[in-house]
C-alpha cells in the first residue's frame, strides 16, 4: 500500500529501470566497439542482439507491464503536450507519476530509433572487405544489402542527436523545475510534490511481477536467436 503521508512514491518498476541503464551500457559499448572495428566486432553484433532484445522486451512490457511502463499511461495526444510545454515554461510545477507527455513521446521515437538501427544491423555488411556481414546480410539481394548498411551508419548520428536531446531534457527539468528525473530512474521513486499537488492523493499504481518481466525477456531472447540463426 502507498502511504499518503509519505514524502516520496515509488513510481518505476524495476524491469523499466534495469532496460533503460542496461541499454545506455550496450549502445554505448556498440558506439565504441564500431569504431574500434577488427576484433572488436564481435562484441558490437553481439551488443546489438542484446539490444534488440532488450527493445523487444520493452515494447511487450508497454502493453503488459507496470501502470507507468505501460503506453496507455504515456503516449498522449497534442493538447496534453502543449499542456505540459505551458507548465514547462511557466510557473507551474509538472506532475506525472511516469513520463510526461513530451517524455513519453521521446521513448516511443527512442524505441523505434533503436529498432530501426539495430534491425538494419542484421542486414548491413562490410563491402570493403566482406569480413564484417550481418546475419541476415545474405538473404537479401546485394543492393538492398548496401542500403542497410548506408542506413546504419547514417542512423547512428541520428541516434547519437535523439540521446543528447533526450539527455539535454533532463538536465532541463532538473535546473529549471527542480526534478531529478534521472535519479528517479535510478531509485524508482519520485517526491509526492513531483506526482499530485499539494494535499492530493497519491496515485494507485499496479506494478506487474518480475516473473512476467523474466518471461517476456527469455522470450525476446528467444525471438532474436531464431532469427539471427535464420541466417546462419
Amino acid at each position: 500500500m502507498i502511504d499518503k503521508n509519505a514524502r516520496s512514491i515509488r513510481v518505476w518498476d524495476l524491469p523499466v529501470r534495469l532496460f533503460h541503464w542496461t541499454l545506455v551500457i550496450l549502445l554505448t559499448v556498440s558506439y565504441f566497439t564500431a569504431q574500434a572495428g577488427g576484433e572488436w566486432m564481435k562484441f558490437h553484433f553481439w551488443s546489438g542482439y542484446a539490444i534488440l532484445t532488450l527493445v523487444l522486451f520493452r515494447i511487450a512490457w508497454g502493453f503488459v507491464g507496470s501502470t507507468t511502463a505501460r503506453f496507455t499511461d504515456f503516449v498522449k495526444g497534442p493538447g496534453a503536450a502543449i499542456a505540459h510545454l505551458r507548465e514547462l515554461v511557466g510557473r507551474g510545477r509538472p506532475r506525472e507519476a511516469g513520463h510526461n507527455p513530451l517524455g513519453g513521446a521521446m521513448v516511443v521515437v527512442l524505441l523505434l530509433a533503436v529498432l530501426a538501427q539495430a534491425a538494419a544491423g542484421l542486414f548491413s555488411a562490410d563491402t570493403d572487405t566482406g569480413m564484417v556481414t550481418g546475419p541476415l546480410a545474405l538473404a537479401i539481394a546485394d543492393k538492398w544489402v548496401d542500403r542497410a548498411t548506408a542506413f546504419h551508419h547514417y542512423w547512428i548520428n541520428v541516434l547519437l542527436a535523439l540521446v543528447a536531446l533526450h539527455v539535454l531534457a533532463a538536465v532541463v527539468y532538473l535546473v529549471w523545475k527542480r526534478q531529478n528525473l534521472i535519479g528517479a530512474m535510478v531509485s524508482g521513486r519520485k517526491p509526492l510534490d513531483d506526482v499530485v499537488p499539494p494535499g492530493q492523493p497519491a496515485p494507485k499504481l499496479v506494478f506487474a511481477p518480475g516473473r512476467l518481466a523474466l518471461s517476456l525477456l527469455l522470450a525476446s531472447a528467444a525471438i532474436v536467436y531464431f532469427v539471427v540463426r535464420a541466417g546462419g
